[in-house]
């Protein structure tokens, strides 16, 4: 069965409400075709906010998050966050927080060494017009950030 492209970004980002909303935050999603962020999240009062970014890995999927080309540059707010999404179908969906400025470091130096790693026939890697990140390509403080939400929450206390 085909999965649509929209469906699994939509599906995502309820996920990521459901999750927020178990916290006491509120969140609300944006409009769509929002260029930064998809989720809009709120303490109870409504005194203080954070934007969110939602990238959903199919069910389909297994080679990982593609994100745009324009991923890679840092945003320098530190109300900006991103969560990858992975939706599963016999268990529990993953979720990984990340302040949106780490999770361009990471992507970018995963790219850096990806374009400099020869290609199998020796030659030099050309630059794509997006970007792989796949869970070969975590590290320890990666894994660490499945399902902690900490760093969303304590923005808003």
């Amino acid at each position: 069965m085909s999965y649509s492209n929209n469906l699994t970004g939509n599906a995502g980002e309820y996920f990521v409400c459901s999750e927020l909303s178990k916290l006491n935050i509120l969140p609300l999603i944006t409009p769509k075709n929002n260029p930064l962020f998809d989720i809009i999240a709120t303490n109870e009062d409504g005194s203080k906010h954070v934007a969110i970014q939602v990238k959903t890995m199919g069910l389909q999927n297994e080679q990982g998050w593609k994100l745009s080309k324009q991923i890679i540059v840092k945003k320098n707010n530190p109300n900006l966050f991103m969560v990858l999404v992975n939706l599963k179908t016999d268990a529990q969906n993953t979720f990984y927080v990340y302040q949106y400025d780490d999770f361009v470091e990471r992507v970018n130096q995963v790219y850096k060494q990806y374009i400099n790693t020869p290609k199998r026939d020796g030659g030099t890697r050309k630059d794509v017009s997006f970007r792989w990140y796949d869970y070969k390509n975590f590290t320890d403080d990666d894994r660490s950030r499945k399902c902690d939400w900490s760093i969303i929450k304590n923005e808003l206390i």
